[in-house]
Formats: C-alpha cells, sequence, structure tokens
C-alpha cells in the first residue's frame, strides 16, 4: 500500500530537487520551499498511476524548475515496495522532457 508521507527526490535531464509528498485515500499532497504539488493516484494490483499539478508559490530564482516552467502537470506511473517508491513519467508541458522521482516512506 502507497500511503504514507514520503520525502521526494525528482529529476529530469535539466536538474534535480527535492520535496515531501503526503499520499493517503488516492490524494497526493505536498511541496518543497518554492512548489506545491497537488493530485492524485490509483493503485492497480503494483502499479500506481498518478497526476500532479506543480505549481511555484515562491518567487526565488534560488529554486529553479527541473522543468523550466512554473506550472506542470505532471503523468507517471511506478510502484512501491515497503519503505520505497519509484515513478517515471512526463508533463503535459514538456513531453519530451523525461521525469524520474524515488520516493523514501518518512511516516505512516
Amino acid at each position: 500500500m502507497f500511503k504514507g508521507l514520503y520525502k521526494v527526490e525528482f529529476k529530469t535531464p535539466r536538474r534535480k530537487a527535492v520535496g515531501i509528498v503526503y499520499a493517503a485515500d488516492g490524494k497526493l499532497r505536498g511541496g518543497s520551499s518554492a512548489y506545491a504539488y497537488v493530485g492524485s493516484y490509483t493503485e492497480n494490483g503494483d502499479t500506481i498511476t498518478a497526476v500532479i499539478s506543480s505549481m511555484r508559490h515562491t518567487n526565488d530564482p534560488n529554486y529553479p524548475s527541473v522543468f523550466g516552467f512554473d506550472r506542470v502537470t505532471i503523468d507517471c506511473q511506478g510502484s512501491a515496495k515497503g519503505e520505497f517508491a519509484t515513478f517515471e513519467g512526463t508533463a503535459a508541458e514538456t513531453p519530451s522532457l523525461g521525469f524520474k522521482a524515488f520516493l523514501t516512506r518518512i511516516a505512516d
């Protein structure tokens, strides 16, 4: 089961970033120092499918977007095993730019 509070490390070929995300009851909520993450997920066997919107909440050039846009919608698919989850996908705004995320459970 995917439910819990996770540290998320994600990257595109442009750059890397970190944040947190809480997954429960099909909803994803989280953020970082400059971005908020809001989305949903479904679990089907071992596969998790998610759609996440990322939006800038703080205008700070020290926290650039991994996509090059301040607002994106990411479609991704992955799986969770034990305390970890991995995802891969793309943002609608940059479909040729691959996205990978590695999540580590912090708490239930």
